[in-house]
């Protein structure tokens, strides 16, 4: 027979209508509307019966079924075959029977299955719903993993297997009793009582998936956290820590989102040694209108020891902490900021960090004028405190500017003219970072500098051999030659490392800041050459040098700067392939060629592994001078240690093949003959459920401890969570 939904309908409404005027003793309720391929009505039992894909519609409430059979008397419908009810949010439960009650609002239903969100799914062997809003069902399978297309009977990765199970569907959580987790149809895990929002929910306050873990430092540990939704806006985790050396701990963390921005708080405290520490961790941004916004960073730990065994990341030897206020406008930009660090590690003497307050900068880069000419301008301001060391202020302007041209047969060209100029007072001179002969300093500078640029590319097409392009270039600077007299009244806050390659080979100034300042007439010199080939292959390579009119004697000893000629640099970039390249960087002495500095990295990228190796080899370590007073007269002989090489390799890979990931990583100091830290990892995941492992060893002495290890086992079960374990 074929479907006449609008008839049926009517006639339908009609029947309940009429039923609803002529029994004043039972409670009104909604009309039910009909569609039927056939319908009859049975007047002595005031039955109506719907046969053939049959949809009824009560209350918001959608069923579906073969057949139903509606008893006006008692207002209850039954139906059978294919049953489907759906509620007015769209969640649909489907059963082999169905009996509905009260608007259909109340039903009893045999053989459950539900259609969750996230693909999760849960079946059960019969169901009660009341009012619309709670489930209560017997005998219950949960799992968001599909079945095996093969062998749709086997059982799936995962499931969770309850004697009972209650689906609020008000409040959006599943409860289950006497549950236990199965693998692969083996019971692995039983868990009496335990809850889960429903899949469709993103955010629902109630406990999250507990985690584990094994360090040096904490041995076993095990947490269970506990989420909480404030409201749309806000939520908090509680997350308590329990480990077996040491603890316990308790990590808050508060987040909120405004129209406007964010705030992120995380609060942790616990026991160390028998002692108490904590730690703070918050941040902000704030948009105050379309240009300007504004935030904060603070970061503090009361125990150096309780953050280091509590944080399973990699040690950190500071933090940092700020306030800014920061504006963007086309070619524009400008920050003011507050800063102060604290020390993590015991060589750090806390009275000696520096507190910024404030530190203001201004950038800008103007449009082409009529000459293709651009002017640009940075100025910044600072005051840098110490409790133990060099207090300093400084005020600089840095305008510039620069134009291109060009010259006959090719030759390109940019001229440049630049002034740094800087006021500065300082006190405390005599101690460190400056260790000065002086007290206290006010003094000014100003340093011009004029350049031009000039390269000349030679291209040749090769046809199927691609292209091949040969460059030489030079540069002529001009600038008074300072010396070194005023550096004793000047402090060193931005020029304190200095690395002579390729990369700064054509600067005007060679040193990061303006701290200090490279003076006097020079050439830039270098022959740079490159061949591309079809197919994405190419070959770079770049070799330079400098010449100076003056010596100066602002360089320290091995840096390469300190006669009239400079050392050699350059670069090799190989990349036969698209996926894989070696970039060689170099620093050749002038008088034997011998290596001042290397720096060699390779990396290799497909689809299904990576790959990446470094070795780095430095003739000097800067990192020494801060203690020395050489950093302000070179011509203090550097400690000794200044000339201990620098000399280490690192190793990292990882692979992805189908649902397996691997990767490991490890660096090792060639100098002393020992590992510093090395990693692996190992990880399986498919549309359901993931398990990953990772292990990490230090070997070098950090905050004088003996090194860490710390192994970690996280799995993660699509729509319940991970059971693993996050840092503080």
């Amino acid at each position: 027979m074929k479907r006449s939904g609008l008839l049926l309908t009517l006639i339908a409404s009609t029947c309940l209508a009429g039923q609803a005027r002529a029994q004043q003793v039972a409670p009104p309720s909604a009309p039910v509307s009909f569609t039927a391929d056939s319908i009859s009505y049975d007047k002595t039992g005031n039955i109506v019966t719907a046969s053939g894909h049959v949809r009824a519609v009560q209350n918001g409430q959608t069923l579906r079924a073969d057949k139903v059979v509606l008893d006006r008397n008692t207002d209850v419908v039954t139906a059978s075959g294919h049953v489907s009810l759906t509620q007015p949010s769209g969640d649909t439960v489907f059963a082999r029977r169905a009996v509905l009650s009260k608007g259909m609002k109340d039903a009893v239903m045999r053989g459950v299955a539900a259609r969750l969100a996230d693909n999760g799914r849960m079946i059960a062997n019969g169901a009660r719903r009341y009012g619309g809003k709670v489930d209560e069902m017997v005998k219950v399978v949960y799992s968001a993993c599909d079945l095996c297309k093969t062998d749709p009977s086997a059982p799936p990765i995962w499931q969770i297997r309850a004697k009972s199970a209650t689906r609020d569907l008000q409040h959006k959580m599943i409860e289950y009793r006497g549950a236990e987790m199965e693998f692969y149809g083996v019971p692995v895990l039983y868990v009496p009582y335990f809850t889960q929002p429903d899949p469709s929910v993103k955010r629902q306050s109630g406990f999250l998936m507990p985690g584990f873990g094994v360090t040096s430092k904490l041995g076993f540990f095990f947490t269970t956290p506990y989420y909480y939704v404030i409201d749309k806006e806000s939520d908090l985790t509680l997350t308590p820590i329990f480990a077996v050396k040491e603890g316990p701990a308790l990590k808050a963390g508060y987040r909120r989102d405004f129209n406007d921005g964010e705030l992120n708080v995380n609060v942790s405290g616990g026991q160390v040694s028998g002692k108490l520490g904590d730690a703070v961790f918050a941040n902000g941004t704030f948009d105050l209108n379309q240009d300007w916004r504004a935030g904060f960073n603070y970061n503090r730990a009361s125990n150096p020891a309780y953050l280091n065994d509590f944080n399973v990341l990699p040690n950190a030897s500071f933090l940092s902490s700020n306030v800014f206020l920061e504006g963007f406008s086309p070619g524009a930009y400008a920050r003011l900021d507050m800063q102060s660090f604290q020390g993590l590690v015991a060589s750090v003497n806390q009275s000696e960090l520096p507190i910024v307050s404030p530190y203001g900068q201004y950038d800008f880069i103007s449009g082409q004028d009529a000459l293709g000419g651009q002017f640009s301008l940075h100025a910044d301001m600072f005051n840098v405190l110490r409790k133990l060391g060099t207090n300093s202020q400084r005020v600089a302007a840095v305008p510039g500017y620069s134009v291109p041209f060009m010259l006959p047969y090719g030759v390109l060209g940019t001229a440049r003219v630049e002034l740094v100029a800087a006021s500065y007072m300082a006190t405390r001179l005599y101690e460190q970072p400056n260790y000065s002969p002086l007290s206290t300093a006010s003094t000014a500078r100003a340093q011009p500098y004029g350049a031009v640029y000039l390269h000349w590319p030679l291209i040749r097409q090769a046809g199927a051999l691609g292209s091949q392009i040969i460059e030489p270039e030079v540069q002529l600077v001009a600038s008074p030659n300072i010396g070194i007299s005023q550096n004793i009244r000047i402090p060193n806050e931005d020029s304190l490392d200095l690395e002579y390659s390729d990369a700064n080979l054509f600067s005007l100034n060679r040193y990061p800041g303006i701290d200090r300042l490279e003076g006097g007439s020079r050439v830039d010199y270098a022959l740079h050459a490159a061949w591309y080939l079809p197919g994405g292959a190419m070959l770079d390579g770049l070799i330079g040098q400098s010449y100076r009119v003056h010596k100066d004697n602002n360089y320290l000893p091995g840096s390469g700067l300190t006669g009239n000629v400079s050392d050699i640099v350059g670069h090799v970039i190989i990349a036969p392939v698209p996926h894989f390249n070696v970039t060689y960087r170099t620093r050749l002495s002038h008088r034997d060629l011998g290596a001042r500095m290397i720096d060699t990295t390779a990396n290799y990228t497909s689809h299904v592994f990576t790959a990446s190796a470094g070795y780095l080899y430095t003739n000097t370590d800067p990192y020494v001078l801060y203690d020395s007073a050489s950093i302000v007269s070179p011509t203090l002989a550097p400690p000794a240690a200044y000339f201990t090489p620098r000399h280490e390799v690192t190793a990292n890979f990882t692979a992805n093949i189908g649902p397996w990931s691997l990767g490991a990583g490890s660096e090792r100091n060639l100098q002393t003959g020992k590992f510093d830290a090395a990693n692996f990892s190992a990880g399986w995941q498919n549309d359901c459920f993931g398990v990953n492992l990772v292990y990490y060893q230090r070997f070098t002495s950090f905050n004088l401890d003996k090194g860490n290890t710390t192994v970690l086992l996280q799995f993660t079960f699509k729509t319940l969570g991970n059971v693993g374990f996050s840092a503080l």
